[in-house]
């Protein structure tokens, strides 16, 4: 025979009085109050923060970039909210412009810009359709209202030319010859100097041609002659421009 078991009660509902419930609600209120209080101060506070930066402050004065390029190039990003601005962005692309050599960007509280921009310094036309600069790197733009001198070479001579430029360069001054262009080709090095003199030198002995012709250029009368040739394995050839007869060395 079976027996029973007890039977289990189901437990008992229990309702908060509402007196209970508002002692409850009171502390979940303060918080969400707290919450919303710090939200909207945040918010507040970055509405503050990200003023429109819309000045633009140029450091540096530029002799050949113009502050109209460099607005165009940095259109994507600026004008823009100060916290939103991406100065590392603008400073890549202000790099990657031609003549730019060094850039700096920064942020000046609350709506400014501060862009220092050094520029690549031209000192030749090469090929007379880009320039060089001083280490030989091509600068694809040729300001032909520069008064450089004119290099010419083969297409991947530009650093190599622009070394013998510096070396040749240094030589004339030291004789009161301005040099204002050079030629290299497969003849030779033409030199050529703003007295309309031109002196050719060999592509293997150029120095050494230089260097021979420092213990006899002194006695000549220099604005006579229109050009020394020394490529010549013994002495050199003088042309005169008078008479364009030639004295051989």
């Amino acid at each position: 025979m079976k027996g029973k078991g007890a039977t289990r009660q189901a437990p008992k509902k229990t309702w908060l009085s509402g007196e209970q419930f508002l002692r409850w609600l009171k502390p979940v209120s303060i918080g969400v109050t707290v919450v919303s209080v710090l939200v909207a101060v945040v918010l507040l506070l970055l509405q503050t923060a990200n003023k429109p930066v819309n000045r633009l402050q140029l450091e540096t004065p530029l002799a050949h970039i113009s502050s109209k390029s460099i607005k165009e190039a940095i259109k994507p990003w600026f004008p823009n909210g100060f916290i939103y601005l991406d100065v590392n962005a603008i400073k890549d692309q202000l790099q990657s412009m031609v003549l730019v050599s060094q850039v700096s960007v920064e942020k000046v509280w609350p709506d400014t810009l501060k862009v220092s921009i050094v520029e690549e310094r031209p000192v030749a036309i090469w090929n007379d359709e880009s320039m060089l600069s001083e280490n030989g790197d091509i600068l694809p733009v040729a300001l032909k209202q520069l008064k450089l001198p004119r290099l010419k070479g083969g297409n991947q001579e530009s650093k190599m030319v622009m070394q013998h430029f510096l070396l040749f360069n240094r030589w004339g001054k030291r004789h009161q010859l301005e040099l204002v262009g050079i030629d290299h080709s497969s003849a030779g090095w033409q030199l050529k100097y703003q007295s309309g003199l031109s002196i050719w030198l060999d592509n293997t002995t150029a120095m050494n041609g230089l260097q021979q012709l420092d213990s006899v250029i002194e006695q000549f009368e220099l604005a006579r002659i229109k050009q020394i040739d020394m490529r010549y394995e013994q002495g050199f050839a003088v042309a005169w421009k008078e008479s364009m007869s030639q004295a051989q060395g």
